[in-house]
């Protein structure tokens, strides 16, 4: 014999009311929507530490990973099915297709994409959420509760259209109800959708036909905590949670047996949300948006105000017309920041139990949360504490966050360094969210640890690298990540790809990505010297290669301009780099006519920041450059290669803007106009303050004061200067 009970997903009101069939049916089995071959993991979901939401969680054994999962809250009707039965002893099983058959074909949840809800809500006059809350979660009998969703599973049969998978999984769960019904009473808790079509109907001969044979795949599965913001954003799935921290409300107050309480709270909450964010919120605001939301609700018919009843009230009466003010409160009241825990030995991976262990070892366990916090790193030895562990703190803090990275776990974002140039400083912003957990399990198809799987994606991305920049991006990584063995076959790497590299910017941007993993090798305790003779190599080539290079377009010139500031860079930070030599190269690239411009103008600001060039030299460079003879085009794309770099030197030399207001003011319209692209983009990098400082120098060579040039450059564009800069938009630029 078999009872049923049809709940709607998160439902507190299904959450309470199926306690008491469960009590009057006092089932021998429960029988529970969810994946039968999982049904092992109900104790761990009930046991007495594990703090809902949580999910059970179910992924293919093999690349490329497919998952699904099952959340439940602590007001899922479910859940509360499972606690009752583990409580009392009584056996409790899913019931619905094994998770090995739902990953070899369509994820469920795709399943309830339909028109459903919208019919229906077209079919009673209010959105599907007002109408659970209005029928069903205000309810306060028992009897009417249980024939209201009975009709209201019919409606939602009456109102879909016939689906594959739904009716495979029913015929399923009509399989596994007879297989059970003769140990005795049966109690069957679904969703009212299936309910109706599983209640006083056998299992026949076409469900064993359909269910006989049905398609698997070689899956695990393990539990995982779960978060409020992800039951929210559920998107597609109709019997989703919208504002699980609302409906946790509602299920705490109907608990307390004062489930009309719901709105004065959610009101109060609201209100002392704004307070504490530095809004006002009065208490007669909060006392008229309460009247406000019971007259609402009256005149749509209901019993006790709704979400959407509270919302509409709290939007007039606090929020005073506008949602924008009240929006961050109506998140916080509404969704919630609540995530859920899981006992120790309760996950089902290594590499989950490793991630949950290092979080504690490493003191990071108060970031597991939704919401963003920042820690700064200091890399350096603590010799102020006693032991290793906590010396080296930040630094294994450091090697973990870099793994999980490199492991595509998402837990952490490096931010810029908040102290300039400090090598041993670090600033990180950690969240946690469900995809983190997913992401986790992922990664435990490349290791047992997290150390483990991150040197398995080092060593692939090694050996499926066909360039240099690749395998010395590798190389740095591992240095981030304190992996030592991978350091020395990312070096076997990048010397045998170097032999094949012809392109200097590639081989630049990895002398830049060598000498960063040099500087590093000593604050993360990784030995690198092995590195500089491979620098050494790839900068003879670099000398070598750069000039003959530098004769391109401008894409190829602005990666060139890239190479040689990282490896002015690098030879600025290590003595066996030939610094005579890159000092050369630079002067033949000042000095050529041949080498795009853009180059040669960088050259001529590199030598100029390093004080190798005479400002006799600079000037002759810039008469030349910024002269008559020279096209208009490639003297200005030369001026934005001198202002890429030691800006405040080019201010303080009033000879440069002369040349500049001379080489402008010979210009024709049409020379004009392709000058003033460049210039316009050169000085969009410049700040506020050293644009303020350029203005001051041409008003000077202009024979204006610094007022009249400060007046001029504040002033308000005219109609025809804002003509010019729209026809820009429209101009050919070429290879500008």
């Amino acid at each position: 014999m078999a009872e049923y009970f049809g709940v709607r997903h998160f439902s507190p009101a299904c959450a309470f009311y199926v306690t008491e069939f469960l009590e009057r049916v006092k089932p021998d089995i429960l029988l529970i929507e969810g994946p039968s071959d999982l049904s092992e993991l109900i104790t761990h979901l009930c046991g007495i530490d594990a703090n809902m939401p949580a999910a059970i969680l179910a992924y293919t054994s093999e690349a490329p990973v497919k998952t699904v999962m099952w959340p439940f809250a602590e007001f899922s009707p479910e859940y509360r099915a499972m606690v009752w039965a583990v409580k009392r002893g009584v056996p409790v099983k899913f019931c619905d297709l094994p998770s090995s058959c739902v990953l070899a074909g369509e994820n469920p949840e795709k399943a309830n994409k339909t028109d459903v809800y919208e019919r229906m809500e077209i079919a009673s006059g209010l959105d599907n959420d007002t109408f659970w809350e209005y029928g069903f979660e205000h309810c306060e009998s028992y009897e009417d509760f249980l024939s209201a969703v009975d009709e209201y599973g019919k409606s939602l049969r009456e109102f879909s259209e016939t689906d594959g998978l739904n009716g495979l999984r029913e015929a399923y769960m009509r399989r596994i109800i007879s297989e059970n019904e003769p140990l005795g009473t049966v109690a069957v808790v679904t969703g009212a959708f299936h309910t109706y079509g599983l209640k006083n109907v056998p299992f026949s001969k076409a469900d064993k036909k359909l269910t006989d044979k049905l398609a698997h795949i070689d899956c695990k599965a393990t539990l995982m905590p779960y978060s409020y913001f992800r039951l929210s954003s559920r998107s597609g799935y109709g019997a989703g949670s919208k504002a699980p921290a609302y409906f946790e409300m509602l299920w705490k107050n109907r608990l307390s047996g004062h489930l009309d309480n719901t709105a004065a709270e959610y009101l109060s909450r609201l209100a002392q949300y704004q307070r504490t964010a530095g809004f006002s919120a009065s208490s007669a605001e909060v006392i008229e948006a309460l009247r406000l939301a019971n007259a609402l609700c009256g005149m749509r018919n209901g019993k006790m105000p709704s979400l959407s009843d509270l919302r509409d009230a709290a939007v007039t009466c606090l929020g005073h017309g506008s949602f924008g003010e009240i929006s961050l409160a109506c998140a916080d009241t509404e969704i919630g920041v609540k995530i859920g825990s899981l006992p120790e030995g309760t996950v089902c991976t290594s590499v989950q139990e490793d991630f949950s262990r290092q979080l504690k070892e490493l003191k990071l366990e108060r970031f597991r949360s939704a919401s963003a916090d920042e820690i700064e790193l200091d890399l350096r030895e603590n010799l102020r504490v006693k032991s290793e562990k906590s010396a080296f703190l930040d630094l294994n803090r450091s090697f973990f966050l870099h793994r999980l990275l490199i492991c595509g776990i998402h837990f952490g974002e490096r931010l810029e360094r908040s102290q300039d140039n400090a090598t041993w400083a670090e600033r990180w912003r950690l969240q946690w969210s469900p995809e983190t957990e997913i992401e986790v399990v992922e990664a435990s198809l490349n290791g047992d640890t997290v150390e483990e799987a991150a040197a398995y994606a080092l060593n692939s991305r090694l050996l499926e690298s066909d360039s240099l920049l690749e395998a010395s991006n590798a190389l740095s990584d591992a240095f981030l990540c304190g992996l030592a063995d991978c350091v020395k076959t990312a070096v076997s790497a990048v010397q045998r790809l170097a032999a094949d590299c012809a392109s200097p910017s590639e081989t630049g941007k990895t002398i830049g990505s060598l000498s960063a993993a040099v500087r590093f090798g000593t604050i993360r305790r990784i030995n690198s010297e092995n590195l500089p003779p491979l620098m050494e190599q790839l900068f003879l080539r670099f000398c070598l290669s750069a000039v003959p290079a530098s004769v391109c377009d401008k894409a190829a010139a602005e990666e060139l301009v890239t190479a040689f500031s990282v490896v002015n860079d690098a030879c600025l930070s290590h003595e066996f780099l030939d610094e005579n030599r890159f000092v050369s190269l630079l002067d033949e690239l000042a000095d050529s006519d041949m080498a795009n411009p853009l180059i040669s103008g960088f050259a001529a600001a590199l030598l100029t920041e390093r004080g190798k060039i005479s400002s006799e030299k600079l000037s002759e460079l810039i008469s030349r450059r910024l002269s008559k003879g020279t096209p208009p085009a490639e003297g200005a794309l030369w001026f934005e290669g001198l202002a890429r770099r030691n800006r405040r030197s080019l201010i303080s030399r009033l000879s440069v803007w002369e040349k500049l207001c001379g080489f402008i003011s010979e210009l024709d319209e049409e020379e004009f106009k392709p000058v003033l692209i460049c210039l316009r983009r050169t000085f969009a990098e410049f700040s506020p303050s050293e644009k303020s400082d350029i203005a001051e120098n041409v008003g000077e060579v202009l024979g204006l004061s610094k007022e009249a040039a400060a007046e001029f450059v504040m002033a308000e564009m005219s109609e025809e200067e804002k003509q010019t800069l729209d026809d820009l938009d429209d101009f050919d630029f070429g290879d500008i």
